[in-house]
């Protein structure tokens, strides 16, 4: 498993763009893991919203982030892709 560490809560974004991109939804996990690995898709954003990154999943080499655990919502929270946020 890759190092997960806890950062300094910092706003993010999921923008529009990236929604289009992602064939319009940023899939949520309930953990930072493939669905190969047994993650299971908790939830869909499908339209702009700001978020908190509280966590941070490095690459296998440690050098960058893969994923966030996000917080989202009304106390929704889970883990997405890094490339999907846009620092605010």
């Amino acid at each position: 498993m890759n190092d997960i560490k806890s950062v300094e809560p910092h706003k993010a974004t999921i923008s529009r763009e990236i929604i289009k991109n992602w064939n319009g939804a940023v899939r949520v996990w309930n953990e930072p893991k493939s669905a190969v690995e047994g993650a299971k898709v908790m939830d869909e954003i499908t339209k702009p919203i700001e978020v908190t990154v509280t966590e941070e999943q490095k690459d296998m080499y440690g050098s960058r982030a893969q994923r966030a655990k996000i917080r989202y919502g009304e106390g929704k929270e889970g883990w997405v892709l890094y490339h999907a946020l846009v620092k605010s």
